[in-house]
């Protein structure tokens, strides 16, 4: 009794959700359409391409983030052709005109609009801020462009300069890497934790219904499920805030 009691109950809630979701958007349907249909002047266009931009806005950030994270991971890599090619004697132009053809993608679309810019009169210094501003998010590009600046200043060595440049993020790299391992275990623990009251609850209502039903058949048990499922997801939120790395 008590078992088919608590799947009433379930169902009973299922339905009145989907009746209330149901009603609320058949409700807000007929609205509009009279609406429109009292005022002739207004269209759904004007809501629909609202809704569009919203989603293309949308979907261009993640794009952009999306390529900034691998710009950052190629970085590196292109930086040690910069200094190899300078160790060779050649000029910052001609450095940038070699990664533009034998560096990783994507960063390499990004020097061959550097390269592009300067071939329309664009110093090379011009060219490479254009780029810190095309991607304020890639932090890495500003030391490289004012180290450049630095060199071209006070003449100092600018292969010295990206040398330091290209140690320091390797090594940033690899503290980062390090943390990430030294914090893997703390992060499952974490999500272990968040997964274990979901399984333990699952696991007694299925070998005893009884000791569950009143969790969904009494106020007192919304109230605590209300009150777990906000202590889970502050502790998550403070899990995740404790292992956020900064370096």
């Amino acid at each position: 009794m008590t078992w088919a009691l608590s799947w009433k109950t379930l169902i009973a809630l299922g339905g009145a959700s989907f009746s209330a979701g149901l009603f609320g958007w058949l409700f807000t349907t007929v609205l509009i359409s009279r609406l429109f249909a009292r005022r002739p002047g207004l269209s759904w266009r004007p809501l629909k391409l609202n809704l569009s931009n919203r989603f293309t806005s949308w979907k261009r950030k993640l794009d952009s983030r999306n390529k900034i994270v691998k710009m950052r991971e190629v970085f590196p890599q292109t930086l040690g052709m910069t200094v190899q090619a300078l160790k060779t004697g050649q000029t910052v132009p001609q450095v940038l005109e070699y990664v533009s053809r034998e560096g990783p993608s994507p960063l390499r679309e990004e020097w061959v609009m550097v390269c592009s810019e300067m071939s329309l009169g664009l110093s090379a210094e011009e060219a490479l801020f254009n780029m810190t501003q095309r991607f304020s998010e890639f932090s890495e590009l500003f030391p490289f462009l004012e180290s450049y600046r630095i060199s071209r200043q006070t003449g100092a060595n600018l292969t010295q300069l990206w040398q330091a440049l290209l140690d320091g993020i390797e090594e940033k790299n690899r503290i980062l890497r390090k943390m990430e391992a030294m914090t893997a275990q703390a992060r499952l623990s974490g999500l272990l934790m968040g997964i274990l009251p979901v399984l333990l609850a699952a696991v007694f209502f299925f070998m005893d219904p009884s000791l569950m039903a009143p969790l969904f058949t009494e106020k007192a048990g919304w109230a605590i499920l209300l009150t777990a499922f906000f202590l889970e997801t502050l502790g998550f939120l403070w899990i995740r805030q404790l292992l956020r790395l900064e370096v």
